[in-house]
């Protein structure tokens, strides 16, 4: 296989990812249609269309903001060639980026209730299929991985072996969707956890999966220098550090981690009142 993949359709050339891209976002929406009526949504028609709203801009501002903070060498290309603006997106960015806007919107708007846990399969399919893009560009995309010489490393188009991690994010996404309709089948949820236990378990995947990449990181052993992880078949990262999009991932743990945590202290005091 030739990377990047680009298809064929009516004799227009496409590329992968632009195709996946494109059917990540329509699968996705049209599950959230569906999932809507079979579930009777409990919030009305005006404050579900307020958030989405909301969640829509939020994760687009996200996306950039974070994609260019995490490849800061993308911000002048961007500047040059408006293509690079409208490709450089974080699907973390985009995710932090959207709850940020709904939380904002619903405190102007007065909505008190947790709306996000019918995205929660919406948005696990749809990062899945696009991750299916990321995986068919090959290295051009910027989500492929270092050099490895694990069972599983391929060439992704510029002759070296690499972690294929768009592949390791399908197959997580695969195995943590399973197990998240498992806990919401037997488990007694309240409104919203459903949604903040995706967004702390995508947090905790995104952290670990990102020491494979070649990302910039902001490295603490170093009296804190920004340090590049350069993948070559002969030299792997040399230095342990975090990048923006990892420190990002502790933050959404850390926030949700605290509500569980502030909500069950709570629930213990009230319990000895």
């Amino acid at each position: 296989m030739d990377f990047p993949v680009v298809f064929d359709i009516f004799g227009v050339r496409i590329p992968a990812h632009l195709v996946f891209e494109s059917l990540a976002y329509a699968v996705g929406f049209r599950l959230y249609l569906w999932l809507r009526q079979k579930t009777k949504d409990p919030v009305d028609n005006k404050s579900r269309l307020t958030v989405l709203v909301a969640a829509i801009v939020g994760a687009a501002i996200g996306s950039k903001v974070l994609a260019f903070a995490e490849h800061p060498e993308l911000w002048p290309m961007a500047q040059a060639d408006p293509v690079y603006f409208i490709a450089s997106k974080s699907i973390l960015g985009g995710l932090l980026g959207g709850i940020i806007g709904v939380e904002i919107t619903k405190a102007f708007a007065g909505i008190t209730r947790s709306t996000g846990d019918i995205y929660v399969f919406p948005l696990l399919t749809a990062i899945a299929i696009g991750r299916m893009g990321c995986l068919l560009t090959g290295v051009s995309d910027g989500t492929w991985g270092n050099a490895t010489h694990f069972i599983l490393g391929f060439d992704a188009g510029d002759g070296v072996i690499r972690h294929p991690t768009p592949l390791y994010e399908i197959a997580f996404l695969t195995s943590f969707g399973l197990g998240l309709w498992h806990a919401q089948r037997h488990l007694q949820l309240e409104e919203g956890d459903f949604f903040k236990i995706f967004i702390i378990g995508y947090c905790v995947w995104r952290f670990g999966i990102e020491f494979l990449k070649p990302v910039t990181t902001y490295n603490v052993a170093s009296d804190l220098n920004i340090v590049q992880n350069v993948a070559t078949t002969g030299a792997l990262p040399a230095f342990l550090g975090l990048s923006i999009l990892q420190l990002s991932a502790l933050a959404g743990v850390t926030f949700y981690a605290a509500f569980f945590l502030q909500r069950r202290l709570q629930r213990g005091e009230n319990g000895r009142a």
